[in-house]
């Protein structure tokens, strides 16, 4: 997360160092002194990005890091509308009292930027020497050694760590169906993917499949190698050597160890020249881990390849080019998930009658995934049954209980493997997604635009920003991180969902690194700097004005009239908004505070009672997107 924050920051920093030099004077150096140290954290960070990071001086250098960058940033923005003033006054007016106060709007902005670089160049150099004086006698690396968990669900074979379940729930059908599809057919390379989002069970599935009698019988050689993150072709080739030996009972040739790839490869076409294998690849997460698979199969007649995958694209790709099926999981159906969930939860006894209605609505919140059905069942197994307080309590704190519990240590690691294996700037569209609630219906739309609006989306080459944001959607949809909740006539995306269980992990990491705060009550928990803030419930007892002088969008959820007032304040100090939502709320009015946004690009009044739009709507410069549907509005006040 910091690495695409101080990304995003850096090019800002170019641009304005290009754009800005006659306005910088004499802090032009430390400008650029910020930028150099901000590349160095970046370089660094860029690796802690893709991993979970564990050690935890490590997690407050990086909130150091990841404060600074806000803060920076927060400058740039602040300093635009003084900027614009001081230009817009030269064009617009002639005359001496006209330059002199277009010239004391210069000095203000210069005086305000210098004070705000030196304060930053003086936090940013105290981290980079703590983070020396701090890393060095504790042997901090900066490699993925000691402050990164490399932790893998898996071994090197791909078999889970987890137990295996004896007897699982729901697989009989599918498995019948894939056991058939192997051992039947044409000859020739096939390829089966197994598709769907993490905790569904596809290795579960598979593993069924692949130990089945008449596939053992009917092959001659049998694989599974899991695929990390950065596999190597040739060490993946390696463990299929490896593997062929063991299987085979057969000692490794002589030299094996420094054999070359293409040796590897020769004595493998030879042991399976004209002989039926299967080969299972586990956790397959992106195109180019396909096509380098492809590059060590053996070249045979008659050759099985099952994939466990959670893109679209990897599946759809490996089937296309070798003729062969995808299988898309699906959740367990509703017997399916009671049967497991009291499997697990009442070691396979019928559920209490006065435990039955909390129990359906802790079910319904696994969203028919086995993973967390077994997992969440597992834990309430030890709740006291006469104590349906004790049960209410988990359904109500159950984000709580994802976060530190460690019998739902399962679900964390599934996650957190889906999340760090994300692009920078898909895992900022990841978590922004906390502002919606539980099982809200989320408008594509209204998404696109809010991405867009708070900053998330980057301009790349000649499309649109909106293009750009359909495409970030696109990619969380192909990875199973979004479900499709609902499509227009012609296939395209019209609104989307969050799994229950995941939502709760999503806004857990989003409050981990102060991206989203959600109120939900008197009983909030509010950060130092409130920077994405969404209102599930209602606004009480707000913190000082302070909290919100880095806001950058305020989202409303529900028809609470009472929270007019509230937001009034809260506006009335934040000067940085990009984005307001206030679908749905009843006001007739829109408190002025809206209009002194100089920021803003983004406004919602969809549905509210508004009948005329006020004057002061031209104040807002930088607006891009103005939703009025389901108003009153018919004109704009004279």
């Amino acid at each position: 997360m910091a690495d695409s924050v101080i990304t995003h920051l850096l090019e800002k920093l170019a641009s304005f160092l290009d754009e800005e030099k006659e306005l910088l004077g004499g802090v032009g150096e430390e400008v650029e002194y910020i930028r150099d140290e901000m590349e160095r954290m970046a370089a660094f960070l860029a690796s802690a990005d893709a991993r979970e990071v564990t050690d935890p001086l490590l997690k407050v250098w990086i909130k150091q890091v990841r404060d600074v960058a806000h803060d920076i940033d927060d400058a740039l923005h602040e300093f635009i509308p003084l900027r614009l003033s001081h230009y817009q006054g030269n064009l617009r007016f002639y005359g001496s009292v006209h330059r002199m106060c277009s010239y004391i709007i210069s000095l203000k902005a210069r005086h305000q930027l210098a004070s705000g670089i030196q304060s930053i160049k003086s936090r940013v150099k105290a981290i980079a020497e703590g983070y020396q004086r701090y890393s060095s006698p504790l042997s901090i690396s900066e490699g993925p050694n000691t402050s990164i968990d490399n932790t893998r669900l898996s071994d090197s074979r791909g078999v889970p760590l987890w137990s295996k379940d004896p007897n699982p729930v729901g697989i009989e059908e599918p498995m019948q169906q894939l056991v058939k599809w192997l051992v039947d057919g044409d000859s020739g390379l096939k390829t089966l993917s197994v598709v769907g989002p993490e905790g569904i069970g596809k290795s579960t599935l598979v593993r069924e499949v692949y130990d089945d009698a008449t596939v053992k019988k009917h092959f001659y050689f049998r694989t599974w190698l899991n695929i990390s993150e950065q596999f190597n072709p040739d060490e993946l080739l390696k463990n299929m050597f490896e593997n062929l030996c063991s299987g085979m009972r057969a000692k490794a040739p002589k030299g094996a160890e420094t054999m070359k790839s293409c040796g590897r490869k020769r004595k493998i076409d030879e042991v399976l020249h004209q002989n039926r294998c299967v080969f299972v690849f586990e956790n397959v997460r992106n195109t180019g881990a396909w096509e380098a698979i492809k590059s060590v199969l053996p070249n045979n007649s008659d050759c099985r390849v099952i994939l466990t995958t959670c893109s679209r694209d990897v599946a759809t790709t490996s089937c296309v080019e070798t003729e062969g099926e995808v299988y898309p999981m699906k959740p367990l159906s509703q017997e399916g998930s009671w049967m497991l969930f009291c499997k697990k939860a009442f070691r396979a006894s019928n559920c209490p009658e006065h435990l039955e209605e909390i129990s359906q609505r802790i079910l319904k919140r696994c969203g028919g995934l086995p993973l967390a059905i077994g997992a969440i069942g597992g834990l309430l197994a030890t709740k006291n049954q006469r104590r349906i307080d004790e049960w209410e309590l988990f359904n109500r704190c159950l984000g709580v209980e994802l976060e530190g519990n460690d019998k739902l240590q399962c679900l964390r690691k599934i996650f957190s493997y889906s999340y760090y294996g994300l692009p920078h700037h898909l895992k900022r569209c990841l978590l922004y997604l906390s502002i919606f609630p539980e099982d809200h219906l989320i408008e594509r739309m209204r998404l696109l635009r809010l991405w867009i609006a708070v900053g998330i989306v980057q301009g790349r080459g000649e499309m649109t920003l909106e293009e750009v944001a359909g495409g970030y959607l696109d990619d969380l949809i192909n990875r199973n991180l979004l479900q499709v909740a609902e499509k227009s006539e012609y296939g395209r995306v019209r609104t989307c969902q969050v799994h229950s269980i995941w939502g709760e992990l999503i806004i857990s990491k989003s409050r981990e690194d102060e991206m989203v705060t959600v109120a939900r009550g008197k009983d909030t928990v509010w950060p130092k700097k409130v920077r994405h803030l969404a209102v599930h419930n209602s606004l009480e007892s707000l913190p000082e004005s302070k909290y919100f002088i880095r806001l950058r969008s305020l989202v409303i959820f529900g028809r609470m009239g009472s929270l007019h007032q509230p937001v009034k304040s809260l506006l009335s100090s934040s000067k940085l908004i990009n984005a307001l939502d206030f679908r749905g709320a009843p006001w007739e009015s829109i408190p002025e505070e809206v209009f002194e946004m100089r920021h803003l690009r983004y406004l919602s009044l969809r549905e509210t009672k508004l009948k005329e739009l006020p004057k002061s709507i031209g104040k807002l410069q930088n607006l891009e997107s103005l939703d009025l549907k389901g108003t009153y509005i018919t004109s704009v006040a004279s």
